[in-house]
């Protein structure tokens, strides 16, 4: 499983340090919120990584690799047999084309090992901070609390819901930009 998209010292600190990064909540709700971006997202999104990856060959002339910033292609193998790198011409967005010839169309045929993700994800990041933080400040999902004379509302992140872990639409309309398309 990938680490977290934050840090639990960074949440702490985006907190200004009401929330301890050791406080016992934060990590699985990190792990949580990261989990859900990517599952959204398709792919890890962030950090850079080394990845292996086994794909079905498309067929044609273009490998589409699951990711939207490709940093460098390490190696890369059809049905067992490794292909020269120099031999190939890619997209920073994933795509993939061989100079000569067509792709396998066998499931599993290629193997590739690619750096890929974002070093600068801060608008991701900041997504991860709020959703964390929202369902820290209402665990139990309460939308509001009232005791005599003083009564509080928590932010809600759908109607009549507030806490747990919710991307609400601001946060889908950012994360657009970092989804693959179905299917790639």
């Amino acid at each position: 499983m990938a680490d977290p998209l934050l840090t639990a010292e960074e949440f702490s600190a985006g907190t200004g340090g009401q929330i301890a990064a050791n406080d016992p909540r934060v990590g699985p709700l990190l792990k949580g919120a990261s989990a859900a971006i990517r599952r959204y997202c398709r792919w890890h999104v962030a950090p850079v990584i080394t990845e292996t990856m086994t794909l079905d060959g498309p067929g044609g002339s273009l490998l589409r690799l699951p990711t939207l910033h490709l940093v460098e292609i390490t190696s890369l193998t059809e049905r067992g047999t490794a292909l020269d790198v120099d031999d190939l011409e890619w997209s920073h967005r994933g795509m993939v084309r061989r100079r000569n010839g067509c792709w396998t169309d066998r499931f599993r045929g290629i193997v590739a090992v690619v750096e890929h993700g974002f070093d600068d994800a801060d608008d991701i990041k900041q997504i991860v901070q709020q959703v964390v933080a929202n369902a820290i400040a209402s665990p139990l999902g309460a939308t509001s609390e009232s005791a005599g004379a003083l009564s509080v509302s928590w932010s809600t992140t759908a109607p009549g819901v507030s806490g747990g872990l919710s991307l609400l639409e601001r946060d889908l309309a950012t994360l657009s930009m970092y989804r693959l398309e179905a299917g790639a």
